[in-house]
């Protein structure tokens, strides 16, 4: 679904540990408006739903420099953002 839809998510993996109670879901996107798109995306309206009525969230991390527009969005979800101090990407 994403795949299809979101042509700038660059990456959305979830990872669940060996008992399979503990779930990470890491994403990655082009753009500040990229991630705007995937919280409006077809996705985000109807599997997240049903996955936190089955979840509880417990931490939401934000790496990178959200614009001010998503910045409102991910306080209102309780996100902690850290912005790249050092490090390179190849």
């Amino acid at each position: 679904m994403v795949e299809a839809n979101e042509p700038d998510t660059i990456n959305y993996q979830f990872y669940l540990n060996k008992d399979e109670t503990k779930c990470i879901v890491n994403e990655t996107y082009v753009s500040s408006e990229a991630a705007l798109v995937h919280n409006n995306g077809v996705a985000s309206r109807t599997v997240l739903p049903r996955i936190f009525s089955l979840a509880k969230l417990s931490r939401f991390d934000v790496y990178g420099n959200p614009n001010e527009e998503l910045q409102k969005l991910l306080a209102n979800l309780g996100a902690e953002t850290f912005n790249l101090f050092a490090g390179f990407s190849r």
